[in-house]
């Protein structure tokens, strides 16, 4: 068994995206990834064939779909598999993702 301290799997550097993969270390096939996002950065328009677990352990995260949606610290937003979405940090933030396959 192992615990993580979510928000303090990374650390925020000025003026980019920092991001860590964990699968690896966890020893899981799932991607599991930490980011931390300084204030003004993007992840630009993306689209995955697998579904997005995108949980905020700190700041507020704007996802863009068909328009802004704030996840704030704590919350967890689920980006459906082949859902255009970019990602955006107004204030610096941190968040973990995990993608799993759709079921069906």
């Amino acid at each position: 068994m192992q615990t993580l301290a979510l928000a303090d799997l990374i650390d925020y550097r000025d003026h980019q995206i920092a991001s860590k993969s964990f699968g690896r270390k966890l020893n899981i096939a799932l991607p599991f990834v930490a980011y931390a996002l300084d204030a003004g950065e993007s992840i630009s328009n993306e689209v995955s064939t697998m579904t997005r677990l995108i949980q905020v352990t700190d700041g507020t995260l704007t996802v863009m779909t068909d328009g802004p949606h704030p996840v704030a610290t704590g919350e967890l937003i689920v980006i459906p598999a082949g859902t255009l979405h970019a990602l955006v940090a107004h204030a610096r933030c941190k968040f973990i993702q995990i993608e799993t396959a759709p079921r069906g």
